[in-house]
């Protein structure tokens, strides 16, 4: 399957709705680290969105905090999107605009200044790398003329700044989109025109890229050797700086050394001048903050092969201004004791469940207590992980649940190391019944749609939203139409005439492997006339366990009339979105 394997963007557009939804408690404060214990982390990647939504006194702060948790190095992702033709500073560059609402570029360097945390400055991103990647080299050109002009218009403007360090180019090469001997030509050229230009500019100053691997298909280790030997026999790319790719769930701990070795080997049959780093994800398959156990775990498997190790990231997923403050707390008991703390929480105590509806339960509890401080909350329904609630509450509401259906659940609370406590007693609730259906009223029925279905995973016939044929949990089924984007889109049943809606449903594939993900919300809105339409129900993200499956959204018991039915998707990340079937019933 040729897919976006799951890029730096997916985690931190979920990474951001994460820090907007928790409320962070206090932990006890840590002792300071002496900055020796090993291994550890020494940079972490921040987006600039992050940056522009503080203020000075919390920019200030993160940086006091990343030094405080001994990372004395920092990453800009990116400061322009070509594609949009924005940058994140107030640029000289013809025909560009400035996304940002503060110029973060000189914010970020300014208190670095001040700080000592060395910057290094990423170029551009472009969306449309992960659509043709090396396979059009115009296009490839024309963004390493675009990277060598934005890098030419940093360093005037900020070239001075004592935390300037080097230079990040964020195109992320990975395993499974560069098979070709000539797209492997076609990338050394890219990376030579890039470093070259930027070695002349600022001598001294490294020239850093971030590629990736995902295990589940694509080249061998011993391929991915062959790729990276190839080249840097001729790109003068000063720091490969792998992802781990363990948070992304590409990749197990186990596997971390075969990957990290076989670039090493390519480095030193090639260019031994390069030195490989380790970028080491924060971050969990679903987007919250990784434990500090199975970081250092992820730590040690990679130590003997790269000189330092960057982090994706600690100001996203580990920062007391973006979740819980524990896990700052927790890292930094790690670096001060050498040790990571094993002391579980204690066992939550009075679970209740009490049906919310036809389609939900509220859970309460009695919250646990810990020698640091909880991180948050294990849900299990039936046996099997649903939900991992992030921070020190002590109520839930589990919903997209099925009508009148009896529900089990236990809780488990777990902190920052990585320490479950046991499991709760069992709650249980019976769901209401739901209203009787009416008629199906959507079958056959035609529809358009925003943004169309990829060319690899098509809308056979401009019909499959409705012909009432279901797909199976593989995503190459037929019957499953395929999207990669991270923008909300939508599709629009007409019915033929007004009707009175009384139920909708749309049925979703999760294949979380490949980076298939269910969306976080669909909006359904109804009008009469096709072009004013008025919201009927939201429906969110369902609490699932991580299995391939599919889901289907339905909202019940319903009034509202229309002849056009919208469903708006907002996509779980930048990442894949597969469907199936919506069903309209009613009058």
């Amino acid at each position: 399957m040729s897919h976006r394997t799951g890029s730096r963007l997916a985690s931190l557009i979920a990474g951001a709705a994460l820090a907007a939804a928790l409320v962070v408690p206090a932990t006890p404060a840590a002792a300071t680290p002496t900055c020796t214990t090993s291994p550890r982390i020494d940079g972490s990647f921040i987006q600039p969105a992050l940056v522009d939504g503080w203020s000075a006194t919390q920019l200030s702060s993160e940086l006091g905090t990343l030094t405080n948790a001994c990372i004395t190095s920092q990453v800009i992702q990116w400061t322009a999107d070509t594609k949009a033709s924005t940058t994140v500073y107030p640029s000289g560059l013809s025909g560009y605009t400035q996304s940002t609402s503060t110029d973060v570029v000189s914010r970020v360097l300014t208190a670095a200044d001040s700080a000592g945390v060395a910057e290094y400055l990423g170029l551009q991103t472009n969306d449309d790398w992960w659509n043709t990647y090396a396979n059009d080299t115009t296009w490839l050109n024309g963004q390493a003329t675009a990277a060598n002009a934005l890098a030419d218009d940093l360093y005037a403007r900020y070239g001075t700044h004592t935390s300037f360090a080097g230079w990040y180019l964020p195109f992320e090469v990975d395993n499974w989109n560069f098979t070709s001997t000539s797209s492997w030509t076609a990338m050394a050229t890219f990376y030579t025109t890039i470093a070259n230009h930027l070695h002349a500019l600022t001598p001294g100053k490294p020239v850093i890229i971030s590629p990736f691997y995902n295990t589940s298909g694509g080249q061998t280790s011993t391929q991915w050797t062959s790729m990276w030997s190839s080249i840097l026999a001729s790109a003068p790319i000063d720091v490969i700086a792998l992802q781990d790719g363990v948070g992304a769930g590409h990749a197990t701990t186990a596997q971390l050394a075969t990957w990290f070795s076989a670039t090493k080997s390519a480095i030193t049959s090639s260019r031994p001048a390069t030195q490989l780093w380790a970028d080491s994800e924060t971050f969990n398959p679903d987007f919250t903050p990784m434990s500090t156990s199975q970081l250092i775990a992820d730590l040690n498997a990679v130590a003997p092969y790269v000189t330092k190790t960057l982090s994706f990231s600690y100001d996203h997923y580990d920062s007391p201004l973006t979740v819980p403050a524990v896990y700052d707390t927790t890292y930094r008991n790690y670096l001060s004791t050498g040790a990571v703390e094993s002391s579980a929480p204690t066992t939550p105590t009075g679970l209740t469940a009490t049906a919310g509806g036809v389609t939900s339960v509220n859970l309460a509890w009695t919250a646990s207590t810990d020698n640091i401080g909880i991180a948050g909350y294990r849900v299990y329904r039936g046996g099997a992980l649903v939900k991992v609630i992030q921070g020190a509450v002590t109520g839930f509401t589990d919903a997209g649940l099925s009508p009148a259906t009896t529900y089990s659940y236990k809780l488990a609370a777990f902190d920052a190391a990585g320490n479950v406590s046991a499991q709760s007693t069992t709650a249980t609730a019976t769901t209401s019944s739901a209203p009787a259906a009416n008629p199906l009223i959507s079958s056959g029925r035609s529809y358009t749609t925003s943004v169309g279905a990829d060319p690899g995973y098509p809308d056979t016939g401009a019909a499959e939203l409705t012909n009432g044929v279901t797909g199976t949990t593989s995503y190459s089924d037929a019957a499953w139409q395929g999207r990669n984007t991270g923008s909300a889109y939508s599709f629009t049943i007409d019915l033929g005439s007004t009707k009175t809606i009384t139920q909708v449903g749309t049925s979703w594939l999760q294949t979380k492997s490949v980076y298939i993900f269910l969306p976080s919300s669909i909006q359904v809105s109804v009008s009469t006339s096709g072009s004013t339409f008025t919201p009927l129900v939201t429906m969110p993200a369902p609490n699932v366990s991580d299995a391939d499956q599919r889901y289907t959204y339905a909202a019940y018991g319903l009034s509202g009339s229309g002849r056009y039915i919208r469903f708006t998707v907002t996509p779980a990340s930048s990442a894949w979105s597969f469907v199936d079937e919506a069903t309209v019933r009613g009058l």
